[in-house]
């Protein structure tokens, strides 16, 4: 068994800060201690404080980790990489794991540096690997075992999401996020949709699961009453995918009288059969200020090519009933260089961001691994190989699609933020240095890779 843990969340490979934890870090420590309140379990995350080889030897040195986690996404896996590498280092002796988005889509690539990579869903998994099973019969891992490396079965996804504790909130340093008084809660996991560009039915799976409404609403109010939280922003892919449970998590935080001490924010798709002006209004009542839509493009051609499921008059009738229930905040995101995209396309989006009242939010589309948006791309040859993880920040061109070229692509997203998002920006008092900081970090396509202050 081993009781000292050290879980990491790497720092991404340009400055900036976190606005929210890592959640899943959260879970796998909380499930651990849930089975073992015994073991020492230490989360650090790097997205909210420097990151030096000075400073991650004293880690090694004080805390003697028996097992470093790290989580990875695509875009800070090269200094999860780096970290993994400097743990060997080290200590030799230290098992060394990574899991999360990017070692689930690339297990090849992370074993390069890690002991064992964990697949999908990683609480159960992780604590199989704590109490020092065999390899072999752990479910959802990844190894390299006499030079081969060896692909276990898929675990099976966890079906009762309220077995799980909530995330172990306390081993956050809360204060320290750009979100406070903010912070983020996961209510379900999966996504039905088919969305090429998005990997989360690959990690969470097609078929969703979802916790219950009190479940939900007690981490509310635990957070709210022990750190003081006054917004939660879901991180469901769509709160209203059941509209039903929508509305008993509302009448839950309205019968606690959450909704006149905290404020809500959320995803939802914007499909008829989905949204309701009976919904909406009582999200209004149970005090969501902010309701986000995927929109993605503002051309139909556009749409079906990236399967998005849903038609423009759906998102004018679902930003219209938004409005007249009274949310304050409506929110549109769209993407440029999608799949088929071409500049008149790209204008009709921007035509179309003018028509419906929702504040724009614009990103450049990403070919994320384990996306069928990469596959396509990559079956083309149009992903470069030796790519620059870094990059992938949704603001920088990866590759070019059937239409248009990275130099486009970049362009038609810095003309979007300066004429759509940043004059908006002014009329409604939104963050305007924020925009402008994007504008001058991305869209030139000159982002400051850190890696040499990481070993």
């Amino acid at each position: 068994m081993k009781t000292r843990i050290l879980l990491v969340f790497p720092p991404y490979m340009r400055e900036t800060m976190s606005y929210y934890p890592p959640l899943g870090l959260g879970y796998i420590a909380s499930y651990i201690l849930s089975k073992n309140p015994e073991l020492q379990i230490k989360i650090l995350d790097f997205t909210i404080e420097k990151f030096s080889a000075e400073k991650w030897k004293k880690e090694i040195q004080e805390f003697n980790p028996e097992v470093v986690g790290i989580s990875v996404l695509t875009l800070n896996f090269l200094s999860g990489a780096l970290i993994a590498k400097f743990t060997k280092k080290l200590d030799s002796r230290i098992l060394t794991v990574m899991g999360g988005v990017h070692a689930t889509m690339m297990p090849e690539e992370c074993l390069k540096y890690s002991d064992i990579v964990v697949r999908g869903e990683g609480e159960i998994t992780f604590w199989e690997i704590v109490q020092d099973k065999e390899l072999e019969v752990i479910k959802g891992i990844s190894y390299s075992k006499h030079g081969k490396i060896i692909h276990n079965k898929d675990r099976e996804r966890i079906q009762n999401l309220d077995d799980l504790p909530f995330p172990a909130h306390h081993l956050f340093k809360v204060r320290n996020y750009k979100c406070f008084p903010s912070w983020g809660i996961m209510g379900s996991r999966g996504c039905p949709f088919n969305c090429i560009f998005c990997s989360s039915p690959k990690m969470w799976g097609r078929v969703i699961r979802f916790r219950s409404p009190k479940n939900i609403v007690d981490e509310i109010e635990y957070l709210h009453s022990k750190f003081g939280i006054q917004n939660i922003t879901f991180f469901d892919d769509a709160l209203n995918i059941s509209p039903q449970r929508a509305f008993k998590i509302c009448d839950e935080i309205i019968k606690r009288g959450l909704h006149k001490r905290m404020s809500f924010t959320c995803q939802m798709r914007a499909n008829k059969q989905l949204v309701t002006l009976e919904l909406l209004k009582k999200m209004k009542e149970a005090n969501f200020i902010q309701v986000e839509f995927g929109i993605e493009s503002g051309s139909q051609k556009v749409l079906n090519s990236i399967k998005k499921s849903l038609t423009l008059d759906e998102v004018r009738r679902a930003v219209a009933l938004a409005r007249k229930a009274g949310i304050s905040s409506v929110k549109g995101f769209y993407m440029i260089g999608n799949w088929d995209e071409t500049i008149w396309d790209v204008l009709r989006t921007w035509r179309f961001t003018l028509s419906v009242k929702a504040w724009p939010a614009f990103s450049i589309s990403t070919p994320f691994p384990g996306t069928a948006l990469y596959q396509m791309l990559s079956e083309r040859g149009l992903v470069d190989k030796g790519l620059d993880w870094g990059k992938f920040n949704q603001a920088t061109p990866i590759a070019r699609t059937n239409k248009m070229s990275k130099t486009r692509i970049s362009l038609l997203y810095a003309l979007s933020i300066a004429f759509l998002e940043l004059p908006l920006a002014f009329s409604r008092g939104r963050n305007v240095k924020h925009i402008i900081s994007r504008i001058i970090d991305y869209a030139s396509d000159k982002i400051r890779v850190k890696q040499e202050r990481l070993c």
